[in-house]
């Protein structure tokens, strides 16, 4: 009935089901059937896209519009269940999250077969898509990871095409600029998108020229719109969320960075990880002795530019590495590419040990199932803390604290969606008043936050003791812990124990300091 190729897309349903159905079921015994997500960001855009849906253009508070996101299209993806009900908001971020994440299985098989690599190993690189287990967490976290990692498989996929028929299309502009407002990663992929053009298409550059400019054209037209409107708001081209995430580059952060991102993906696969590096060292000495397949030239330079870049600018590697997850799937083509050419060289020289080939395939996806399984429990650990610590406190304030119309706290997702307060963020990410404040001397630092609290009528706060050592050691007698939640087992929140305080004002002297 169906053919091979057709069968080999059964099967990659059949495995994103398998791991689906195995992390909703872990998330739902864990969590003690209540679901949920698996960071507090998701409960961000949760708010910005509801305050979008009825009419607030990116405004966390209402009445006070700030780029508190680098996901501006995300939000106006999330925003469309609050047109009906915001009850639909977790079964719908579930949902287009989980839908992503199955098209970027099914394209990582198609671009494999573009690549002509084989039916059977494309069909390898989709399953052990299909099977990674950082790649099923982001498939439930409703956020924007698994939409950019299908664009960009889309944008390569496109840009093979252009490549092969020698002739640029202006909408390929049009498309990276969309993905730019998914994740501002893709600002490195649009740069490495017209420097590999340029290489490759360099003799038809002429004919080219044209639809080069309008691709140019569209891209900026694309991605202006959210810097204009955050240099209006904040001064700023940036957004909030950029500059408060922003790294300072030493030595020894930037090799503490780069040793985590690799024990990340060794531990998704050890056998992959391997794969990944002799492919780069291989793929590298071609290309320099040019005989490199140069179709390959912009998935290679996506693989390794985005973590070098990320070392000077977001050495961040929070969330299992979330910033670097979209180029997983990449790093499963470039595996079974090196893959191929070992395969290629035993049929040629070592013919007898062909028959060992198979087993290694079966062993590749074996390790990442197993590697897919213990990660489940983490997954459901995950919303677990997060339910039992922001959306605990945010129904105690609920139930405590229902004529209180504005708090201050550091963690802003489920608190303030749940409450529907209007907030101070004490990281700056909705309230860049906190930025300015974290250019201060340390020593004034926290009489100007404080002041600031003060003058917004703020009588509670929010927040993890041990991230304002400062804050605390001179203001404690004036905060009264009224209610805390401690997390037996953490593993994804910033604290233990997040405490709500009540503000003493008449027991703080600011004018002392």
């Amino acid at each position: 009935m169906f053919n091979n190729t057709n069968r080999n897309y059964i099967y990659i349903a059949i495995a994103f089901l398998i791991g689906t159905v195995y992390y909703l079921l872990s998330i739902y015994y864990i969590t003690n059937h209540q679901f949920g997500m698996p960071l507090d960001d998701a409960w961000i855009h949760f708010r910005f896209a509801e305050n979008f849906a009825h009419g607030h253009f990116f405004e966390y508070n209402i009445g006070a519009p700030t780029p508190g996101t680098t996901s501006p299209l995300w939000v106006v993806i999330l925003a469309v269940p609050f047109l009906i009900s915001r009850s639909l908001i977790l079964p719908y971020a579930l949902a287009v999250t989980l839908l992503f994440f199955f098209l970027t299985c099914i394209e990582v098989y198609r671009l494999g077969l573009y690549l002509k690599i084989g039916k059977e190993y494309a069909l390898l690189a989709a399953i052990l898509t299909a099977f990674n287990r950082r790649l099923i967490w982001s498939s439930l976290s409703g956020m924007e990871i698994t939409l950019f990692c299908w664009l960009t498989l889309i944008i390569v996929f496109i840009h093979l095409r252009e490549i092969d028929q020698k002739k640029l299309k202006a909408a390929t502009g049009l498309l990276l600029g969309v993905a730019v407002l998914v994740r501002p990663e893709a600002y490195l992929l649009g740069i490495l998108y017209y420097l590999s053009s340029f290489i490759l298409l360099r003799k038809e550059l002429k004919e080219n020229l044209k639809p080069l400019i309008l691709s140019a054209i569209l891209f900026l037209a694309a991605i202006s719109p959210y810097p204009i409107f955050s240099e209006f708001f904040t001064g700023r081209l940036l957004p909030n969320t950029f500059r408060g995430q922003l790294s300072d580059w030493n030595f020894l952060s930037g090799f503490d960075y780069i040793y985590t991102t690799f024990t990340y993906f060794e531990k998704d696969n050890p056998f992959i990880f391997l794969l990944l590096l002799f492919s780069v060292f291989y793929f590298s000495y071609t290309y320099i002795k040019r005989k490199a397949d140069n179709r390959w030239l912009f998935i290679f330079l996506w693989v390794i530019f985005l973590p070098l870049a990320s070392i000077f600018i977001t050495h961040n590697s929070r969330h299992y590495g979330r910033y670097l997850m979209p180029i997983i799937p990449f790093i499963n083509l470039t595996a079974i590419y090196i893959l191929t050419k070992v395969f290629g060289y035993i049929r040629k020289n070592k013919p007898r040990l062909l028959k060992y080939t198979s087993a290694l395939a079966v062993v590749l996806v074996l390790v990442s199932i197993g590697k897919a399984g213990t990660f489940g429990y983490l997954a459901g650990k995950n919303v677990d803390c997060i339910n039992n610590q922001q959306v605990n406190i945010a129904n105690w304030i609920n139930r405590n604290l229902p004529e209180e119309k504005i708090i201050a706290l550091n963690d802003i997702g489920a608190i303030t969606f749940l409450t529907g307060k209007k907030i101070i963020d004490m990281e700056g990410l909705v309230t860049p008043e906190m930025l300015k404040f974290r250019r201060l001397k340390l020593e004034d630092q926290d009489p100007n936050v404080m002041r600031f609290l003060k003058s917004n009528n703020v009588n509670y706060l929010i927040i993890y003791p041990e991230w304002y050592s400062y804050l605390m050691k001179y203001y404690s007698h004036g905060l009264e812990k009224v209610y805390s939640a401690k997390l037996i087992e953490r593993t994804i929140c910033g604290g233990n124990e997040m405490f709500v305080f009540k503000i003493n004002w008449d027991k703080i002297n600011l004018t002392e300091n």
